[in-house]
Parts: C-alpha cells; structure tokens; sequence
C-alpha cells in the first residue's frame, strides 16, 4: 500500500503534509544540490502562521542563504504601479544578497483591486498583479516560499511551485 504522504514523481507539484516522513523528505529532495544556489519554489497553506513559521525555521536549517520575509498585504498599495514596485523591490533587494524569499498571507495578491482601474477593468488589474507576482517568482534565482491561508487559491498557485506544503 502507498504511504499517503508521499510525493509522487510526476514532475509538477506534489503536495506534503508539514510534520510528516513525507515533508523532511522533501526538504532533504529540495537540499540535495547543495553546490548550486536552490531555486525551488514552496507553497504553504493552510495552518497557522506560527506553524508555518515552523515549516519556515525547518526549511532554512539547511541553508546559509539569508531570509527576507514580508506578509504580502504591506506590499500592495491603491495605485498598481506602487505595488508592483514595493514587489520589484522586494525581488530585488533579496537577489542582491542571494536571499530565501518568503510571502506570508500571499491571499491577498488575489483579492486586492487598485483604485487606478476603472471599474470594467478592476477584474483584469487583480490577476495583473498576481501575474506580475508569479512572473518575479519565476524569475527568481533563490528559494522563494509563497504563503496562502486558505486552499481558494491554492490551485493556480501550485501551477507555479515545485513542493506544495499543506498545514491541517
């Protein structure tokens, strides 16, 4: 019988559950290049913010590399443009020091609108904003690890990750 908490190898995102065998596999999986800097790219949801600050703390022991953590609601500003600069910056700053990237409460990338979007566009600028997001994760040359609370949005996101942690 197949143990359930195990990460199929399919290639795309394959969903753990933090604090099992199958989760410390993965972290060891994600730090077995060691003499490359890591690129994966994480997806928490679910839990607790304490517990994902856990899961956090677990995945870091085994780097050097430095954190730059931000809750993603203190990025997101009324006009589009300030946002995607707070974001750009966020990017950047973090590339400069070869940094692990980690957005907590990244829900709010999906809900937000813009004041500077007329109203028959305000569905278009959300999903701008989160494309834009995913475009510099993508880009991103370090670990990023991208924090949802609820599984609304944990679909589209996975598309975009290599380990998807789940926090009952």
């Amino acid at each position: 019988m197949a143990d359930p908490d195990s990460t199929p190898d399919t290639g795309a995102a394959s969903p753990v559950r933090y604090g099992t065998d199958a989760f410390d596999r993965a972290l060891q999986a994600l730090h077995s290049g060691e003499d490359e800097p890591s690129t994966a790219r994480i997806l928490f949801h679910g839990g607790t913010r304490e517990t994902r600050q856990q899961a956090l703390a677990a995945l870091t022991r085994h780097t050097t590399a430095n954190l730059h953590q931000f809750r993603v609601p203190s990025l997101l500003n009324e006009q589009r443009m300030q946002t995607q600069n707070a974001l750009r910056k966020a990017f950047d700053h973090a590339a400069e020091e070869s940094a692990l990237l980690y957005f907590d409460a990244a829900d709010a990338l999906f809900t937000h609108s813009h004041v500077d979007t007329p109203d028959d566009d305000a569905e278009r600028a959300v999903p701008s904003t989160v494309e834009y997001f995913f475009d510099r994760v993508l880009a991103y040359g370090n670990a990023v690890v991208i924090a949802l609370q609820t599984q609304r949005y944990a679909g589209w996101a996975e598309e975009h990750v290599h380990l998807v942690v789940r926090f009952e």
